[in-house]
């Protein structure tokens, strides 16, 4: 069946999590995100439950919502498979991942010492203002997970003095 994509494993998880769901529903997680990695993802959404259902990781049932019909999905046997599959791959769990600030600080000798320590200033104010924006709001969890995240990322941007000589 093959390794699932981290948006398939996502969206897997998240129907899992709420015993069934609707692409529209799904599509709202991802929109709500603060990742614009995911959040970008919304429109994508529909396809790629399609396309988990058509691979049987999904299973469709009409529903009736007012006087429209609309098609909720629980995760089939071999959904569960392939999501704990995707959830236990330390392998892909443990990779880098795209990082557009990692990216470009290889290349920052590029630009002037004033230029590279501008931007480093900035990138730090632009973090710390994304730092307070709420995010993950109901889910306890998420907000510890995303809370970490932020402190790791800011310790890290305190780190890159080295960057800027």
């Amino acid at each position: 069946m093959g390794i699932l994509t981290n948006l398939e494993g996502a969206a897997l998880a998240e129907i899992a999590s709420r015993g069934s769901a609707t692409s529209y529903a799904i599509a709202q997680v991802f929109a709500r995100s603060p990742s614009e990695y995911w959040s970008g993802s919304a429109g994508a959404v529909y396809p790629l439950i399609k396309r988990l259902a058509a691979r049987g990781l999904l299973e469709p049932s009409a529903a009736a919502a007012g006087k429209r019909q609309r098609l909720d999905y629980q995760i089939t046997p071999a959904g569960r498979g392939a999501l704990e599959e995707w959830l236990l791959d330390a392998q892909s769990a443990a990779g880098m991942g795209f990082d557009p600030l990692r990216t470009r600080l290889g290349h920052l000798h590029l630009v002037s010492p004033e230029q590279r320590r501008e931007f480093l200033d900035q990138v730090r104010i632009l973090s710390a203002e994304f730092a307070q924006r709420p995010a993950f709001e109901g889910e306890p969890v998420m907000v510890q997970i995303h809370q970490s995240w932020l402190k790791a990322r800011a310790m890290w941007l305190a780190m890159l003095d080295f960057v800027v000589r």
